[in-house]
């Protein structure tokens, strides 16, 4: 008895027709096609929906979800009301049904057009039905764009979330109404910060306070909305400096309304491209405002006051970009600061992690960046003498040091990142059992995902350091050429930093107030 998976489609287009053809909707799909399963005594492996969905779309969730049981050989037969709800891409019917379909024995059937690999005349019927829908779409596609621009000129709200601190009419989906529950802590944040308070001890007192996150906000209410954002999604409900930034340079909370920074690439490619800011969309006075003009002006003059050192105009710091906290791995973030005279200029480095004010690094204190500089100079000072005292080069143990640290924080990163796929695996099971809803899966299942991206991405780094590090060990001449080149060190600069360091990772404070500084060298 063949297994077979049923695929129901609806796109928010298709609704309308929905009205006028009642097969369309989902529920007459799954119907039709559990008779058709019925009638001929087929075993329905599980029934796979997509409500909301463009064809063209290729990251439908369950879409992909009967894809991957496809290639796990879990399916013999893929059954839908057309070839249409399957995909109105070409590209993808090539690659899915007239390629991989056929390598794995599977057998697709569209019910009410006659779709059928297993008939002779598919082949040719397919590629005027493929060349069909796609027209459709496109058409589609560029009637949608010319109706979200017209509304947007008359200043009809578009979006499908409201912004933090407003609710959509329920009288009016094009309209904005205040969220007197939160509108509260937007004015409170644009209080803080017109004060002089920071966008740091503004997360710690809205954290404090126990208020949830925008994202979290949303989720509490019921809202679909899911933030992929990486910062946000790691913070678990809890407030961070991005968030707050965000929200202060929001025009959206002055009652003008702003759309159109962003679009589609094309009705294939979903990727967003950003939009000039001359270009955007600005309507005043489309709906209440949460801030006055007076806090709004002040609050953006203090923004824009704020320049920091290292915009491209100026000298690129000798360690930009090569010092990591040894805790999490993330980057150590560079504040600049000066004496009162502002004749000397300082810099500290600190966890972006713990700066953010969502996470609780354990390395929290800052590290002077003359003081690392110094540190660095010193060592590298060293080896070259050492170098210039020695017959040979004897580089050979601070490599294999570096090389066991390395290993031994691969073999870490691999455990956690096994756990995390074994945590996935398990939720899952709990959804199948009934122990998890639909949409607690997806928002977990998003976390853990992005969990996953960031411990891969960091495996496949150090993977490539331990490379780089054997190399070293192996290629000693190398390494006599580039010192060779230098004597002594009296300031670090970046040709310098470049030509010898591949990275630092910086471990927390003891007790005594010593850092463990960890120097990845190039030599």
């Amino acid at each position: 008895m063949p297994k077979v998976a049923i695929y129901c489609r609806l796109s928010i287009e298709d609704r309308d027709k929905a009205e006028n053809d009642a097969s369309a909707s989902i529920q007459n799909q799954k119907a039709m096609l559990r008779d058709y399963c019925h009638d001929r005594d087929w075993e329905i492996y599980d029934i796979y929906v997509d409500d909301g969905y463009s064809g063209i779309d290729r990251s439908r969730p369950e879409f992909n979800r009967m894809i991957r049981d496809c290639e796990t050989g879990k399916i013999d037969i893929v059954l839908c009301k057309d070839q249409s709800r399957f995909s109105r891409d070409t590209v993808v019917i090539e690659q899915l049904i007239n390629d991989k379909f056929l390598e794995w024995g599977i057998r697709f059937i569209g019910v009410a057009d006659n779709a059928d690999t297993d008939s002779e005349s598919y082949s040719t019927m397919r590629l005027f039905t493929s060349a069909y829908n796609e027209m459709y779409v496109k058409d589609i596609s560029s009637k949608i764009r010319r109706t979200l621009a017209y509304k947007r000129e008359q200043g009809q709200f578009i979006g499908s979330f409201a912004p933090y601190g407003y609710n959509i009419d329920p009288n009016d989906k094009h309209h904005l109404v205040i969220d007197e529950e939160i509108a509260p802590v937007v004015r409170q944040i644009f209080d803080m910060y017109v004060s002089g308070e920071g966008y740091r001890r503004i997360v710690q007192k809205l954290n404090a306070d126990g208020i949830v996150s925008p994202s979290e906000y949303k989720r509490q209410k019921g809202s679909k909305y899911v933030n992929l954002n990486a910062d946000s999604s790691n913070a678990r409900g809890l407030w961070t400096q991005s968030t707050v930034a965000r929200i202060l340079h929001n025009e959206m909370y002055t009652g003008t309304l702003v759309q159109g920074k962003s679009h589609h690439i094309s009705y294939k490619n979903k990727k967003r491209k950003q939009v000039e800011q001359a270009d955007w969309i600005r309507i005043p006075n489309a709906h209440e405002a949460i801030i006055d003009a007076e806090t709004w002006s002040r609050t953006q003059a203090r923004l824009n006051s704020h320049g920091r050192v290292g915009k491209r105009s100026q000298e690129l710091s000798p360690l930009a970009g090569k010092v990591r906290c040894a805790c999490c791995g993330r980057p150590m973030k560079r504040n600049v600061y000066y004496n009162k005279a502002k004749t000397i200029k300082y810099y500290g480095l600190q966890c972006a992690t713990y700066k953010t004010g969502a996470m609780n690094c354990p390395n929290k204190s800052s590290i002077s960046g003359l003081i690392l500089e110094k540190h660095i100079l010193d060592e590298l000072n060293a080896i070259v003498e050492q170098f210039c005292k020695a017959d040979e080069l004897q580089l050979a143990d601070i490599h294999s040091e570096q090389l066991k640290e390395l290993e031994r924080r691969l073999s870490t990163l691999k455990e956690r990142h096994k756990e995390s796929k074994e945590r996935l695996l398990k939720m899952y099971k709990d959804k199948l059992d009934g122990l998890l809803s639909d949409e607690d899966y997806s928002l977990f299942r998003q976390n853990l995902s992005d969990e996953e991206h960031e411990l891969s991405a960091r495996i496949a780094d150090t993977a490539k350091h331990i490379e780089e590090c054997c190399e070293r060990i192996r290629n000693t001449e190398g390494q006599r050429s580039i010192i060779e080149k230098y004597t002594h060190f009296d300031k670090l600069d970046r040709n310098i930093a470049d030509e010898f360091i591949d990275y630092v990772e910086i471990g927390e404070s003891s007790e005594n107030g010593e850092r463990e500084i960890h120097i990845h060298w190039k030599l």
